[in-house]
């Protein structure tokens, strides 16, 4: 199910996975990732936690580089979307 917060509007959903899948297999299967620029408006987009993709229209949190840092930078932005993906 996928709802707008600011007016609890559901812009889209999948039924038919049975049993206990990942969001992301789930999430695969709706239209708004086959065809997001349809019930996506221009300069819109959706917030979403790391285990979705990146897309122009699909923004996840950056990911600690393997034996690396996240700048600080990326670090507050992190902060930041994990309150609004809350």
């Amino acid at each position: 199910l996928i709802v707008l917060l600011h007016n609890l509007l559901v812009m889209d959903y999948r039924l038919g996975h049975l049993g206990s899948v990942h969001d992301v297999w789930a999430f695969q299967g709706t239209c708004i990732t086959s065809n997001p620029m349809q019930l996506i408006p221009c300069d819109h987009w959706m917030w979403v936690d790391s285990a979705y993709p990146l897309e122009m229209w699909c923004v996840v949190p950056f990911k600690k580089p393997k034996g690396g840092r996240l700048s600080q930078d990326q670090n507050v932005y992190n902060k930041y979307l994990s309150k609004v993906c809350t």
